[in-house]
C-alpha cells in the first residue's frame, strides 16, 4: 500500500521532481566547470588542501573520528535545516532550488578539483568520494527541497489566490520527512567517517 502511494505521488509530482533533479545536475556540472577555470593561485590553495588530505590517508595519520563525524553531520544537517526552514515561507519557492543547486555545485567542484590534480588516478577517489554517501545525501536534499517547495507554494496560493489547504496533514508529513532525512544523514555521516576514508585509502598507492 505504501509503495503504491509513493508511486502515485511520484507520478503526480514527477515534473517537480524532474525540475529539482535537473537543478542538481546543472549545479554539479557548474561545479566541475568552475573548478577548471580557477586562477592559478586559487587552484594552488585548493589543491594543497586536497593533497594534504590524501597524503594523510596514505601516511596513516591518526584520524579524529569523533571530530570528523560531528563536522560531517553538522554540515549535512545545515543544508537540511535550511531547506526545511525556507519551506515554511514563500521564499522557499526560490531559495530551496538555489540551496540544492549550490550543494550540487560544491560536490561537482570537489570532484573537478580531484580529477584536475590526479588525472585518471583520481577517478577512484572521485567515485568513492561521492558514492554512496554523497548520492544518498543529494536524494535526501531533493526530497526535502520538494516538500519545502510544495509547502511554500501552498502558502503562496493561500495568501494570494485565497485557496484553502490542509496544513495540519501536510505539516505532519513534512516533519516526518525531516525526521527520516536526519536519520539517513546520521547513517551517511557514519559511513563517511568510518568507511569512506578506509575505502579511498586502498587507492592511495596511485598518488605520489
Amino acid at each position: 500500500m505504501k509503495k503504491q502511494k509513493i508511486e502515485e505521488e511520484f507520478k503526480k509530482y514527477k515534473y517537480k521532481y524532474l525540475f529539482l533533479i535537473t537543478i542538481s545536475i546543472l549545479g554539479f556540472i557548474s561545479g566541475i566547470i568552475f573548478s577548471n577555470i580557477l586562477s592559478y593561485s586559487d587552484f594552488k590553495d585548493v589543491s594543497s588542501v586536497v593533497k594534504d588530505y590524501f597524503l594523510n590517508l596514505k601516511d596513516n595519520v591518526e584520524i579524529n573520528y569523533l571530530s570528523n563525524f560531528i563536522n560531517y553531520l553538522s554540515v549535512n544537517s545545515l543544508y537540511l535545516i535550511l531547506l526545511f526552514i525556507f519551506g515554511l515561507s514563500i521564499i522557499g519557492i526560490v531559495l530551496n532550488p538555489f540551496i540544492l543547486y549550490f550543494k550540487s555545485m560544491v560536490l561537482g567542484f570537489s570532484i573537478g578539483v580531484i580529477i584536475a590534480i590526479y588525472g585518471f588516478a583520481g577517478i577512484p577517489f572521485a567515485i568513492f568520494y561521492i558514492f554512496p554517501h554523497q548520492i544518498l545525501n543529494m536524494i535526501i536534499y531533493i526530497l526535502m527541497s520538494f516538500y519545502g517547495m510544495n509547502l511554500a507554494i501552498r502558502l503562496f496560493k493561500s495568501l494570494f489566490l485565497r485557496k484553502s489547504s490542509n496544513y495540519t496533514e501536510f505539516m505532519r508529513k513534512y516533519l516526518k520527512v525531516l525526521g527520516l532525512s536526519f536519520i539517513v544523514l546520521i547513517i551517511s555521516a557514519l559511513y563517511e567517517t568510518f568507511l569512506a576514508d578506509l575505502v579511498m585509502k586502498l587507492f592511495t598507492f596511485l598518488i605520489k
